[in-house]
């Protein structure tokens, strides 16, 4: 009956107090816990998408049970090219910071701001022209390297000033956070992802509509420092096709790194080699494959963090880190060094466990439910 009011009450009065921005497949992935743990608790609330991912989206959507976004900022195809992000930057600042936005015509108290993307920033710079605080969860990270990678470690940066709430995981991150004066700071001790992880254990993937091997390792390469450098995409190229000599390959397609090898002509020399060129997945179906696997080599943050809770071996294909998860076990940074990365292979190649082995930091406290209960009390208040 309460939730019967309750939802009459949202209605009648336009009044939803906190805004959920997402951008991208790997925010919607971190930050589905945290709509459903606000859903639980019944916090009002927006979930919003910015438009600067489209493609898996919806399917994100379905597989963690989500409502269905309350509206769109941008109204675009994929941001996979520079040109298009280029494109869909201009129109959303355009649209959401010059003229009236879709954001007034509501009463938001708090808009919850993720991780270190393009669509963080924007909506940050957003929330703050109309007055609406920030709170940034992820907040902490560094690198201490604007360049690498770039430009999120910028990002971080920028909207780490701009935020008025700070959601960190751990101490370390919360150390990096002491010099912003005034700032309302909140341990909740682990990255939400780990809630996604737990989630995506507990459900039944599909079945592949490709071929498995019984052995098999996962290269995901991503990142605009890995992309838009033709030396160092080449570098990578190369490891892989050294990879697949000795191993099974399936390299995953994302968006941008499908339009990257088409243009530069690479994705026939992979396949050409034997590497299987897979799509991109859901994030439950990934990680059933991530369990499959004998390693993964990837550039992406997530990754590294997901092959820390569960022990999962993992070549990070990136010259720094703003992450500690699994530095001091089964993540590697490659460096983009030869040696560290024949090391690596070598070491795990011959491993014959090829199961998922969950280290038991998986029972936990959610940290989504730290952070739904901190928002609902600042509406209560």
């Amino acid at each position: 009956m309460f939730i019967f009011y309750y939802l009459i009450y949202k209605e009648k009065n336009n009044y939803i107090m906190i805004l959920i921005p997402i951008g991208t497949k790997a925010q919607l992935v971190k930050m589905a816990p945290v709509i459903l743990a606000m859903k639980k608790q019944l916090v009002p609330f927006h979930f919003v998408l910015t438009g600067q991912h489209s493609e898996t989206m919806n399917d994100l959507i379905i597989a963690f049970g989500l409502p269905q976004p309350d509206y769109t900022l941008v109204q675009v195809s994929e941001a996979n090219t520079s040109l298009k992000l280029l494109k869909w930057l201009c129109i959303i600042v355009k649209r959401h910071l010059f003229i009236n936005s879709e954001i007034t015509k509501h009463h938001y108290q708090v808009c919850l701001v993720h991780g270190d993307t393009l669509s963080t920033l924007v909506c940050a710079l957003i929330a703050r022209r109309y007055k609406i605080k920030v709170a940034h969860i992820e907040a902490g990270l560094r690198s201490f390297n604007y360049f690498h990678p770039f430009p999120e470690e910028l990002v971080r940066v920028i909207v780490s000033k701009m935020s008025q709430i700070h959601f960190y995981a751990g101490a370390w991150a919360g150390n990096n956070l002491k010099k912003y004066k005034n700032k309302k700071t909140i341990d909740i001790k682990y990255n939400t992802l780990i809630d996604s992880v737990k989630f995506a254990l507990s459900q039944k993937a599909k079945d592949f509509k490709f071929n498995i091997p019984n052995k098999f390792v996962i290269v995901s390469i991503h990142r605009f420092e890995n992309l838009s450098n033709p030396e160092r995409l080449d570098f990578i190229i190369d490891q892989v096709l050294e990879l697949q000599k000795k191993i099974n390959v399936l390299f995953v397609l994302h968006p941008a790194t499908r339009e990257k090898l088409n243009t530069l002509k690479k994705a026939s020399v992979l396949t050409d080699n034997g590497i299987s060129l897979i799509p991109r997945l859901d994030y439950i179906d990934f990680l059933a494959l991530l369990n499959k696997s004998v390693f993964i080599i990837t550039d992406g943050g997530s990754n590294q963090e997901e092959c820390a809770y569960l022990k999962k071996p993992c070549l990070l294909m990136r010259k720094v880190t703003e992450r500690v998860e699994g530095l001091d076990d089964t993540v590697v940074l490659a460096k983009y060094d030869s040696t560290i990365i024949s090391e690596f292979i070598h070491k795990y190649i011959s491993n014959e466990e090829n199961k998922l082995m969950p280290n038991g930091i998986l029972d936990v406290d959610s940290p989504s439910d730290i952070i739904a209960s901190y928002v609902k009390g600042i509406i209560s208040e």
